[in-house]
């Protein structure tokens, strides 16, 4: 019996590592996109393909498996967050 695990919905977002004006360091979201994949690898691979050549200045990434019922805001669509970012200082 050859059974299909199903797949499952994951968020891929890219960082950038940035200092702010006091010098310290924090992670600001370039990129995120929702993918359906096999596995968390697969994932990472399918939202890399989408990014492009832009992923250059990337210098993070966060791969998160999303709750069950969950149905990302479309399969393999970018959604830009453009200077979003997140200061941890």
């Amino acid at each position: 019996m050859n059974e299909e695990l199903p797949m499952k919905n994951y968020r891929v977002s890219f960082y950038k590592d940035l200092l702010n004006s006091n010098g310290h360091n924090f992670r600001c979201l370039q990129r995120q996109i929702d993918v359906v994949s096999d596995d968390p690898s697969q994932a990472l691979i399918l939202a890399k393909q989408e990014i492009g050549s832009e992923r250059l200045n990337i210098d993070s990434v966060k791969v998160v498996h999303l709750a069950n019922g969950y149905s990302p805001r479309t399969s393999r669509q970018m959604f830009v967050a453009s200077r979003t970012c997140d200061d941890a200082a």
